[in-house]
């Protein structure tokens, strides 16, 4: 028993790479988390973050950090060098403020 009080003590922090097939896979790894009495957190960008349905709200927190193009995500980036040198900077930034 004094596993799981201190399992319902800590919070998980998931941050998945914003891209196709890794968002969903650590969703259902925060929902897992969660069921076990982790509170848990999934970061990802404020784009994608809007995607993500809100039945998950009473399991995880989305909290949404900025990749530089929070209106149309990766699409918006002129290359992937380009997005990748934004999501560095900018979900550093974002990231270091959300912990």
């Amino acid at each position: 028993m004094e596993e799981f009080n201190q399992a319902s003590k800590a919070h998980v922090l998931v941050v998945p790479y914003p891209a196709q097939g890794h968002i969903n896979p650590m969703l259902q790894f925060a929902k897992r988390l969660a069921s076990k009495g982790f509170k848990s957190s999934l970061a990802t960008t404020v784009f994608i973050s809007k995607s993500i349905p809100p039945q998950f709200a009473p399991l995880i927190q989305v909290r949404p950090i900025s990749d530089g193009y929070d209106e149309g995500g990766f699409s918006q980036a002129e290359s992937t060098p380009a997005y990748l040198s934004s999501l560095r900077a900018n979900g550093s930034k974002t990231l270091a403020r959300l912990v």
